[in-house]
């Protein structure tokens, strides 16, 4: 026998240690590759590695030892395509402030990380904070020192000094101070660049984004840069210059994407470029109430969420890649627990659900760049999968 591992069951909110080798009777499983099943199956794995999925139709001729999973439905592990492990989705400026308390933040972080287990969420990929402390986490988890799921991490961002992002990377002037220290900056570790091309939306204003930090020009010289390492780029953009400007620069993903028009998302579809809507922090201050927010804004926030609702609808239809990233960490937006949310608020875009749930499997493993994630077939890990009640 080799060393126990660990499957999260997050029909029960828990990690379940089990034998590197084994087998259990379940309810069924679904994955992107293999479909839905819904009989009872006896699964075997060996070596912490699925060995094989059969139908059970004659439970008395199984003499094996098994494990009692016959209420549990299996499924490829969930990732978050957009976190903030640093950020603790209460007080954004106190918990800048808490900032200079390492030992507080890695505090959290670790009980984001085995939370995010817990709840059947294998893979994760951080937008960045300025202090490294996503990175570091990342570190932990390779290292074992913590429990978690994979963790992808852009570092830091990169952001236009003195405008929007100071929380998120050092800033750059111009471009030219970018290309005094690109070699810098990649040789400090990224598992993907994130570049920072606009403010943020105006709660209180329709339509207003923060300014476009970029030219065309330059956020192509900088997405040329990461291509030239064989690293994707995650585009902080929204409103209609924006996005623009991100999709014409070639980068991999977008980012929020609130305002985003028709032609954008026919755009988006010829370059192949997915889009991150992160609904949850729109939908969750009007999913969860509290007297943070005057009428004007909560009127606001229900047009931007009707809005950006519908165009995730019609880049579904139209076949644009999606991601399921809950920008957690941000304000109503809790590590782990979020990612329900955003499921939820997936499926109310009028996406069928086993397609909401091959998005924040198979798809967010493509946009994290890990595709060995987000899948269920023979051979698969059985730490990167989850156990379920029901679909």
């Amino acid at each position: 026998m080799g060393e126990p591992t660990f499957i999260s069951c997050s029909a029960k909110r828990k990690l379940i240690q089990i034998p590197d080798q084994g087998a259990a009777v379940i309810a069924g499983y679904w994955s992107p590759e293999l479909g839905l099943c819904t009989q009872s199956v006896l699964l075997k794995w060996k070596d912490g590695r699925i060995s094989s999925l059969q139908p059970l139709r004659n439970l008395e001729s199984c003499s094996e030892k098994k494990l009692p999973w016959d209420s549990y439905i299996i499924l490829p592990g969930w990732l978050d395509v957009h976190v903030h492990l640093a950020l603790d989705s209460l007080d954004f400026y106190q918990c800048l402030e808490n900032w200079a308390h390492p030992s507080l933040i890695e505090e959290n972080m670790k009980g984001y990380l085995q939370h995010y287990l817990e709840m059947g969420i294998v893979g994760i990929r951080d937008g960045g904070d300025l202090p490294g402390f996503s990175w570091l986490a990342k570190n932990r988890v390779n290292e074992g020192v913590w429990t978690g799921p994979k963790v992808i991490s852009v570092h830091e961002a990169v952001n236009r000094a003195g405008m929007y992002g100071r929380f998120l990377g050092r800033g750059f002037k111009d471009i030219l101070e970018w290309q005094e220290k690109e070699r810098d900056f990649f040789d400090q570790g990224i598992d993907q660049l994130k570049v920072v091309v606009t403010g943020l939306i105006k709660f209180d204003d329709y339509q207003v984004v923060g300014p476009t930090q970029w030219t065309v020009e330059e956020l192509r010289e900088l997405v040329e840069a990461a291509h030239r390492r064989g690293i994707l780029v995650m585009a902080h953009a929204s409103g209609e210059e924006g996005i623009s400007v991100a999709i014409a620069a070639g980068v991999d993903s977008i980012e929020h994407g609130y305002y985003m028009t028709t032609q954008h998302i026919e755009l988006m579809r010829e370059e192949k470029i997915a889009w991150v809507p992160t609904v949850a922090p729109i939908g969750n201050i009007l999913k969860y109430p509290s007297d943070r927010y005057s009428s004007h804004e909560i009127d606001t926030l229900k047009r931007i969420l009707e809005t950006q609702l519908a165009k995730i609808n019609e880049a579904y239809r139209l076949n644009v890649r999606l991601g399921v990233g809950t920008d957690a960490g941000a304000y109503r937006v809790p590590h782990a627990k979020g990612f329900y949310d955003e499921l939820d608020w997936m499926a109310q875009t009028g996406i069928p659900k086993l397609e909401v749930y091959r998005l924040a499997t198979q798809e967010n493993a493509r946009i994290c760049g890990v595709p060995e994630l987000g899948r269920l077939n023979i051979g698969t890990p059985m730490n990167q999968l989850q156990l379920v009640n029901d679909l």
